[in-house]
């Protein structure tokens, strides 16, 4: 057998260094045959880390620039890493070569879908790789996905066709079933579950989809069971386990309304929740079910009113929204922002109701004392006088780069003034690819290095909650320039802590504040693209937001250190004395009674 045999066998059963090896003879042995660079490349692609394969595929198609398979595994390496901009090049490139390419047609599909936003392109591609391939069973599942935010039906329909391809492959009746529990269908939900379980007993998602279903089936038996007329109890279903902001939206609800007394179930979205002092599975005649989440992952349980309670962070939502919102009798939000943005996509208004959140100012970590930081000089934070703090997600909507940009225009190296970056919940290495892009990009667009301006500390772990207040007392202000929040929990917490704010003057900022209890900056709205770019941002695919003036934030930022702005305003009482998780609990169970859903009791 020849070294180029050798290394495809070795490729073939998984043993990645022989595989390596044997390329690499077979490249010394034919340093001019394509194919022996595209095999070597392809093998050290198969595991991470990937750049070198990449790099030896990327030097082979510049020899051979129209070679398709050169150009096929170089597209799909790059996806593989997560380069999806270079891979979007790579796979157009192949449809020049090859117009009737089904991988490069669904692979673009893909991209449409999950990176570009662009959820009607997707359908558009991925149908035709199925017309070009109709017996491909990751092209069929790939459309299903492509359909799911649109059409339900059609996503089951692409699903069945998978199943028939290859009846032994649990994730498609997953899928199936998800379709069918998001159509509220949860008998016929149980059969492709059932399916999936006996093919892999121990499948995540088929566990947790099954889990669901028991809860959903014990609400609906206890709705029904209570007759006509108002609920005992409510409901609750959300994503309680994880990091998010609905979860944490979810969580406080869950405490105050038990500190009301009020009974309660809750139905996680990942399976099942424990709480502190009791468990909240048990069904408590709820005759409505609150999803805390995005309309896409809505599931109605039969026999129970649906109700969204969600949020948008820009001036409308998209029609995909629009039109999974409308499975629900009645949407509720938080913010007079978030309703313009149901109503403006046709929502009917007089199902909209505005329940404003709650403001955390974490009394159960009341006694945690600030963080001791340090600047790249040693410096201790704390010895600033001016401590600014961003605390975001490291998402183009919370406008890092924007941030970065005004701190390089508005301070220079020797001001008394230092910035405090958080991260999110902690530097995962898609956050810190996303900051490094954009520092090296806002220098080269500002003209100037970060090293002449006041020093920026960033805080990239995860932080306790008790940690996470003595961050906030860090810093003597908080300084967003997102371009819309759906709230914005932090920095509401860093109000309701007595910290100076500096926000645009947009969205759910404007529910809570104005000019006798923050510096706002004025805003103008555009497309919401990726930072130095004019490529859409996947979740704002065709959507707006807003786009606040750097001049003046500049401008702010430069007049607080100077001297000339004396001291921002403290909005720690009016936003303790009203917006309190125990208002919006109240104001909740109000919109329920009123809907006839909940029996009123003491409301007040």
């Amino acid at each position: 057998m020849d070294a180029y045999a050798e290394a495809v066998a070795h490729h073939r059963a998984g043993r990645g260094p022989q595989a390596i090896a044997a390329a690499q003879a077979a490249l010394a042995a034919a340093p001019d045959d394509p194919l022996a660079h595209n095999l070597l490349g392809v093998c050290l692609t198969v595991n991470p880390p990937q750049a070198e394969g990449i790099e030896v595929l990327r030097a082979a198609l510049a020899r051979w620039p129209t070679h398709e398979h050169l150009v096929t595994n170089l597209a799909l390496a790059l996806l593989g890493a997560g380069d999806q901009q270079a891979a979007w090049h790579y796979l157009r490139h192949l449809l020049v070569l090859n117009p009737a390419s089904a991988l490069a047609i669904d692979r673009l599909g893909f991209l449409c879908n999950n990176w570009r936003g662009d959820r009607e392109q997707a359908v558009r591609l991925t149908d035709r790789a199925v017309r070009l391939s109709p017996q491909d069973e990751g092209i069929r599942i790939d459309q299903s996905l492509a359909w799911a935010p649109h059409d339900l039906d059609r996503t089951i329909l692409a699903l069945d066709a998978a199943i028939v391809l290859n009846p032994q492959n649990p994730y498609p009746y997953v899928q199936r079933a998800g379709a069918l529990l998001r159509q509220g269908r949860l008998q016929a939900a149980l059969h492709p579950l059932r399916r999936a379980l006996k093919l892999d007993p121990v499948h995540d998602d088929a566990i947790k989809h099954a889990l669901r279903c028991q809860h959903y089936h014990a609400a609906s038996q206890s709705a029904a069971a209570q007759g006509p007329g108002p609920g005992d109890g409510v409901l609750l279903r959300g994503p309680f386990s994880t990091a998010s902001g609905y979860a944490h939206m979810g969580r406080r609800y869950i405490q105050t309304l038990r500190r009301q007394q009020v009974p309660l179930q809750a139905i996680g979205v990942f399976g099942h929740e424990t709480w502190a002092d009791e468990p909240l599975a048990a069904p408590v005649g709820a005759k409505a079910a609150i999803n805390i989440m995005v309309p896409l992952a809505v599931e109605p349980i039969p026999g129970l009113a649906t109700i969204l309670y969600s949020m948008f962070e820009g001036p409308r939502i998209s029609r995909t929204w629009a039109k999974q919102s409308l499975a629900a009798e009645m949407v509720i939000v938080p913010t007079e922002s978030s309703r313009r943005a149901w109503a403006s996509q046709g929502y009917p208004e007089d199902r909209i109701r505005v329940c404003p959140l709650g403001v955390d100012a974490e009394p159960a970590a009341a006694d945690a004392p600030p963080l001791t930081l340090v600047d790249g000089h040693g410096r201790r934070v704390d010895s600033y006088r001016h401590r600014f703090l961003n605390v975001s997600d490291a998402i183009p909507r919370k406008n890092l780069d924007g941030v970065l940009r005004v701190w390089l225009r508005a301070t220079n190296r020797g001001d008394d003034a230092v910035l405090i970056l958080k991260p999110g919940k902690g530097g995962t290495e898609a956050a810190r690819r996303h900051l490094q892009a954009i520092v090296r990009q806002t220098q080269a667009h500002v003209g100037r290095p970060f090293a002449e301006a006041a020093p920026i500390v960033l805080v990239d772990q995860p932080l306790s909650e008790a940690d996470m207040t003595g961050l906030f007392r860090t810093a003597t202000c908080y300084f967003s320039l997102s371009h819309g929040e759906g709230w914005d929990l932090p920095l509401s917490k860093a109000g309701a802590m007595g910290l100076g704010l500096i926000a645009p003057a947009h969205s759910s900022y404007l529910d809570y504040l104005d000019e006798r209890f923050a510096r706002l900056i004025p805003c103008t709205t555009g497309p919401a693209h990726l930072p130095y770019s004019t490529e859409p941002w996947e979740p704002f695919f065709g959507l707006d937001w807003w786009n606040p003036d750097e001049t003046v934030a500049a401008d702010i930022l430069s007049g607080i250190i100077a001297g000339r702005d004396r001291g921002l305003p403290d909005a720690s009482a009016h936003l303790l004395g009203n917006f309190t998780w125990d208002q919006a609990a109240r104001k909740l169970r109000r919109i329920l009674a009123d809907a006839g859903l909940l029996r009123q009791g003491d409301l007040f």
